[in-house]
């Protein structure tokens, strides 16, 4: 295939989105920077996001430095996750798995992105196929990539390898090269390395083959289990109870619960037929049943503590702005517009038994309580929120709702904004 028309394979999926804000996941390699440098070629825009494992010394530090002057060159945001030696004690391609793809779904939360884009290929799903040939043959435990999985793109899913390759080559593109990708430690690089090959020996029509083999099957199933059941929000994951009733997937749920170091089975079991506000805790996290889903938090303490906020930016207990303004707006979950003549310092703090609101746009006075469940909001979530108060009042449910009674429409106000 030739470079125009692997560029324009890929470009013809993704056009739409010529206006998104995309968050690229670049480790480096040859396969995410050639994805980076499509989309900056034909000027989509796009920052970049990059985990350092910290798991091959100074080859990982040459990777993070090789994204670093790859953003600056091209003038790209770059988000970047540095994991501590020693952190990750599992096994290794599903932890770090793990671990990317929750920080990849918190920096499009917290970042305003509307989606996350993976440089995964024809070639992985292939290795897919035949790794689930050798541990468990059934048609229904294929783990296969999908093209898209909510707000994460795989541009280059139906794409060969050496297509990206020879576009990399006719565009002179420089990438890192990750030497554990050539250790046949692993049984997916034995299969890359050894096994591959050797079948094409036989048929160099095998991929192609396979692929249509992976077309048949994403009509009826081809998900990531773990991105199909584990919703990630950016302080908790929660789980669809409805999605359990299949047996499969509530296996897979069962073997993931690992990860939050929940081993015993008949605890799971028992937990998962229990009523609502039932939780189990392992030394790391905490499973809550709560109405339609379950949620999985780390164990923290929390911050009960009160802040006082001055003009200016404000740094805990997270970073709050506060500012004169000369035209108000409307309030959104990240700003609120309020009376020039509210006397500072405000506070914040936590939810306290008994506090009440005027919510904006609403009529009446009404119990945070009140408000909370009828927004169906988690424990976990309850617990996590704060609350903008000149001391008397409530000003603003953070995040959530402003109070009516403070809220300037017009003119000259007190801007608030997270």
């Amino acid at each position: 295939m030739s470079q125009c028309v692997f560029e324009n394979n890929v470009l013809k999926k993704i056009k739409a989105l010529k206006e998104k804000k995309i968050l690229v996941c670049m480790s480096g390699g040859l396969d995410s920077t050639v994805l980076a440098h499509l989309l900056l070629k034909n000027n989509f825009k796009i920052s970049v996001a990059h985990v350092n494992y910290s798991l091959r010394g100074n080859e990982s530090l040459k990777n993070e430095k090789f994204v670093r002057d790859f953003c600056k060159s091209n003038k790209l945001k770059l988000h970047l996750k540095k994991i501590r030696k020693g952190e990750i004690n599992k096994s290794i391609q599903i932890e770090t798995r793990k671990i990317r793809y929750d920080w990849f779904k918190k920096v499009l939360i917290q970042f305003n992105y509307d989606l996350i884009t993976t440089a995964h290929h024809l070639d992985d799903n292939v290795e897919n196929i035949l790794i689930g040939m050798f541990r468990n043959p059934s048609r229904n435990n294929l783990t296969l990539i999908p093209e898209q999985n909510k707000n994460i793109l795989r541009p280059f899913l139906n794409e060969k390898k050496d297509d990206i390759i020879s576009y990399a080559i006719g565009n002179e593109i420089e990438f890192s090269v990750d030497s554990s990708n050539s250790q046949d430690y692993y049984l997916r690089n034995r299969i890359r390395n050894i096994l591959i090959p050797e079948i094409e020996k036989i048929d160099k029509n095998f991929t192609e083959k396979v692929s249509e083999i992976i077309e048949s099957i994403s009509s009826t199933k081809i998900d990531f289990v773990m991105d199909n059941l584990f919703i990630h929000e950016l302080d908790y994951t929660k789980i669809k109870k409805q999605d359990l009733e299949n047996e499969n997937s509530l296996k897979y749920f069962i073997e993931n619960l690992k990860n939050f170091n929940f081993y015993n089975k008949k605890e799971i079991l028992n937990f998962l037929i229990s009523k609502t506000g039932k939780k189990i805790v392992s030394n790391t996290h905490t499973i809550l049943s709560d109405r339609e889903f379950f949620l999985i938090k780390r164990n923290e303490i929390l911050d009960s503590n009160e802040y006082e906020l001055e003009m200016g930016i404000n740094q805990k207990p997270f970073k709050i702005k506060l500012e004169m303004s000369d035209e108000a707006k409307k309030p959104n979950s990240r700003e609120v517009y309020l009376y020039c003549d509210i006397k500072l310092p405000l506070i914040v703090r936590r939810p306290k038994i008994g506090d009440t609101f005027y919510p904006y746009g609403m009529k009446g006075k009404k119990k945070l309580s009140k408000f909370f469940k009828d927004k169906k909001m988690s424990i976990f979530a309850k617990q996590n929120q704060w609350v903008l108060s000149n001391r008397d009042d409530i000003l603003w449910i953070i995040g959530e709702r402003a109070d009516n009674r403070f809220i300037k429409t017009k003119g000259k106000c007190l801007k608030i904004s997270i």
